[in-house]
């Protein structure tokens, strides 16, 4: 009798608990949004600050002497004097130029063809490669050193980065303690040209991409430094850019070694991206903190690489992009001499990591509870079984996704984009999208109320309870859709799932049908214009037919999946709660 007794007072309690959290957990969700916004904000304070460190063994940055010296930067200086003056040269004859120095220099060269076909935009230019075979190693494994022709912003020639990239790769063919073969690599026509070498390297290639054989080899590319060094000047601080496509990262090892050979060797400021005067060694500056974080959580929800190193993620090679920033609250500047140690030190640490160290997996900090013996009775949980139609908001959804697949396939069709500005204007293109979002409404919206009609007209027995409305069905998987889109994107792209979270959140949880308050209606629809794509577009002042030879661009030479998430995955949901706001079911 006890043992009935106290089981009895345990679901008594259960029970009440459970009835408290139906009350209470509807108005807690709304402060707990707040408290992870306000996280958000706190977590770049000083005391969640964790001093970095190098995890692998085998790297000790800062470590050995640099060999890099005057004589490396005459090489350079003649290599600037001679680039500067082919600014109007074919990119024929800027390969020829650079494949003879580095013959010149002892390596074996060779010069990659390539056309990229994509947008209905043809891009054409020239690769030029060389390889330094490590007369320690079998030729297994490899480093790259690369340089764009053109910098990052895709107007100014990438003239000291090129320079001080062909003036290391002399260099390096005059030392034999290398373990890893070394590739020096100049790239014609911006990503596109580093996406043609990765991909007839890997042999991978991808249509949209004709690009003749490689002639040389080497082994498994384990890292690559991209050199983004434009114009002739001096600069003032290191820029160090790390976002790949869709938000990959590097392996942190990799930046922190940069870091700290740029920090004990050669004292040169350091910046995060195109920070402005916010060094990467202003620890205690809080806005300083949170700006970094948010132009990183930028950089990579947009999915769109900051530099070419952000290609070579695809296919598990660590990389990074040092970038020279002209103008800084500094008196000290930098040049070649810091330029050719920084990459010099930083390759004699990776050459002695190996690419079979199996780094240890981290706990994630979470632990399954195991069921216990107590738990083996059945509590019935309230539930309130009244009929619940889902034939139409199951239409809803279907007709809204088909819709937001139809307007991704419109935008993939290149007449779409690059014909029909020139027959119809911008403007028809625009109709056209339009005309698909409405109808995307106005049919959904139709079919509920003809099933509200129907439901009225029908001469069966009303049941003993009154059906859930159809909306607040259609909310319901909404909802659990958004919040399964919303995980699942986080695990591939968390800045993006943390932006898309902070736009829907609130509006997905609060909008229902007001049809006693008309302007309720309208101003929860402006709201739903300001988030949807469109609307972003538009308060943001960003040219959208701009945006979408951009977006397009990105998807189909990179495999940027920031077109299709938003056109089958967004904007569908935000269609959805179109049909939600119009309905006239509120009860």
């Amino acid at each position: 009798m006890p043992d009935i007794v106290r089981s009895l007072a345990r679901l008594r309690k259960r029970r009440r608990l459970i009835q408290t959290l139906k009350k209470w957990v509807p108005k807690l969700r709304y402060l707990l949004f707040a408290v992870g916004i306000c996280w958000l904000f706190i977590f770049p304070s000083e005391q969640y600050h964790k001093n970095t460190y190098i995890s692998e063994n085998a790297l000790l940055p800062g470590q050995v002497n640099t060999y890099y010296s005057w004589g490396q930067v005459f090489d350079a200086t003649n290599f600037r004097d001679d680039i500067s003056l082919m600014s109007n040269v074919s990119s024929i004859k800027r390969a020829v130029y650079i494949e003879e120095g580095l013959r010149k220099a002892g390596l074996k060269t060779a010069m990659q063809n390539f056309t990229v076909n994509v947008s209905g935009k043809k891009i054409y230019g020239t690769n030029v490669y060389g390889l330094i075979k490590a007369p320690r190693a079998d030729g297994t494994e490899a480093l790259v050193l690369s340089a764009p022709w053109k910098s990052r912003d895709g107007k100014t020639i990438n003239i000291n980065g090129i320079a001080a990239a062909l003036s290391l790769g002399k260099f390096f063919k005059g030392y034999t303690y290398w373990s890893k073969d070394i590739i020096i690599l100049i790239t014609d026509g911006g990503e596109a040209g580093v996406q043609a070498w990765l991909e007839s390297y890997h042999d991978l290639p991808r249509s949209g991409i004709l690009s003749t054989p490689l002639l040389l080899r080497s082994g498994a590319i384990q890292a690559a430094i991209n050199l983004d060094f434009p114009n002739t000047s001096d600069y003032k601080a290191l820029g160090i850019f790390f976002e790949g496509v869709n938000g990959q990262l590097p392996n942190l090892d990799l930046i922190n070694t940069v870091v700290r050979v740029c920090r004990i060797s050669n004292h040169i400021p350091i910046m995060l991206h195109d920070s402005g005067h916010h060094y990467l060694y202003d620890n205690g500056d809080y806005y300083a903190s949170l700006h970094n974080l948010l132009q990183a959580m930028k950089y990579q929800a947009l999915g769109h690489p900051t530099g070419s190193h952000g290609l070579f993620f695809r296919y598990k090679i660590d990389a990074i992009t040092l970038y020279g920033h002209t103008s800084a609250p500094t008196s000290n500047s930098f040049s070649f001499k810091e330029i050719g140690s920084i990459v010099e030190s930083t390759f004699r640490k990776l050459w002695g990591k190996t690419g079979n160290i199996i780094e240890p997996v981290p706990e994630d900090g979470r632990s399954k509870s195991s069921s216990s013996n107590e738990n083996f009775h059945a509590v019935p949980l309230p539930y309130n079984n009244r009929p619940r139609q889902i034939l139409f908001p199951m239409t809803v959804l279907i007709v809204t996704h088909f819709t937001g697949l139809l307007i991704f396939f419109v935008i993939l069709n290149h007449s779409s984009i690059s014909q029909m500005p020139e027959m119809f204007g911008m403007q028809g293109f625009l109709f056209t999208l339009s005309l698909t979002t409405s109808l995307s409404i106005i049919v959904p919206t139709s079919l509920i109320k003809i099933s509200q009609v129907r439901s009225l007209n029908n001469n069966a027995p009303p049941p003993r309870q009154k059906p859930a409305p159809n909306w607040m069905i259609l909310k319901s998987f909404t909802l659990a859709f958004t919040a399964m889109i919303i995980s699942c994107l986080s695990v591939l792209n968390f800045n993006l799932a943390v932006f898309i979270s902070l736009m829907v959140i609130i509006p997905f949880s609060l909008f229902q049908p007001t049809p006693q308050y008309q302007i309720l209606r309208y101003i929860q629809l402006l709201v739903l214009i300001i988030i949807s794509p469109p609307g972003i577009l538009l308060f943001s002042r960003t040219n959208m037919e701009e945006f979408l030879r951009w977006a397009l661009m990105e998807y189909e030479l990179f495999g940027n999946y920031l077109l299709p998430f938003i056109c089958c995955f967004y904007w569908p949901n935000i269609l959805v709660y179109g049909v939600i706001v119009f309905s006239d079911d509120a009860s």
